[in-house]
């Protein structure tokens, strides 16, 4: 092996190679701290991590605020768009392989938390009483947990609606106070409160007519798809605290999935609009 020293021509190349590597490395790290892939050559890294930069910008004007240190020297937005949000998950009858079964509400609850802090204020919990199917199923009560008694001692859908609303009011939310739910994928409220109230004959809410899908957010944030509550909190190194398909339980991990989020500078203020918003516009409009 030679010992002669290297000429000038390639001691330079050499130089441009370890710069491009240390690039690579360091995009690939910055990339990875954002929770997102660093898989991919130099462009591609580049791309991902100008649009990630990009996000957090637009996140930054959005607060038009400083972010402040909260929890584990994570940072986040201290300027949300609502005041309060409502983390919602509703349990209701089913029986296994019978798509066409008439769900009602069993249980309907609500994680309040407060938009400047993020920070969980109170709780709202309900199990109500069936009218089409009052017992419940065999299989409907090992998937929820919820027991017979639990529904039997529990009020119907419209006087559980009734106190929820007096609960909702102790914040002014929908009313001197925004506010806007947020769910696990469309279901609950498309869904599940849509065929509640049209079992009750009554007109959906207006506050139900938007919501935070926080399948859809994890998805935009993370560059990734749609998942489950589990599939989410894993990603995020954390596990699923409570019972599965307990509402309180699924609403409070996706609280703590959107908690993640915000401390890493997410906010939220993209919704899905119910298909009855934009049928009581047009209502409202003619009646004018």
């Amino acid at each position: 092996m030679s010992n002669a020293p290297e000429s000038v021509a390639e001691t330079g190349a050499t130089d441009e190679v370890e710069q491009l590597v240390s690039g690579v490395a360091k995009m690939r790290l910055d990339l990875e701290t954002l929770g997102l892939s660093s898989k991919g050559n130099k462009e591609t890294l580049a791309k991902r991590l100008k649009k990630a930069q990009k996000i957090a910008l637009t996140a930054a004007d959005e607060a038009n605020v400083k972010t402040s240190v909260t929890e584990s020297d994570e940072q986040g937005p201290t300027v949300t768009p609502f005041d309060y949000y409502l983390f919602f998950d509703v349990e209701a009858t089913c029986e296994e392989k019978d798509k066409r079964y008439p769900h009602e509400i069993i249980e309907f609850p609500v994680v309040l938390v407060e938009g400047k802090t993020f920070e969980i204020v109170d709780q709202y919990r309900s199990y109500v009483k069936p009218s089409i199917n009052p017992i419940l199923s065999e299989f409907c009560k090992k998937l929820t947990g919820i027991t017979q008694e639990s529904v039997d001692e529990s009020p119907d859908f419209i006087n559980m609606l009734n106190d929820f609303q007096t609960w909702m009011a102790k914040y002014s939310l929908f009313q001197e106070k925004s506010a806007i739910f947020v769910t696990d994928g469309p279901f609950d409220i498309r869904d599940f409160i849509t065929q509640q109230c049209n079992h009750d004959n009554i007109p959906v809410p207006a506050y139900f007519f938007r919501w935070v899908d926080i399948k859809k957010a994890f998805a935009r944030f993370y560059n990734g798809k749609p998942e489950t509550i589990a599939t989410m909190l894993d990603r995020l190194g954390m596990e699923f605290e409570g019972r599965a398909h307990s509402g309180l339980d699924d609403a409070t991990n996706i609280y703590r999935i959107a908690r993640h989020m915000y401390h890493k500078g997410y906010v939220f203020k993209k919704y899905s609009r119910h298909p009855m918003a934009s049928v009581s516009v047009r209502k409202s409009r003619k009646e004018r």
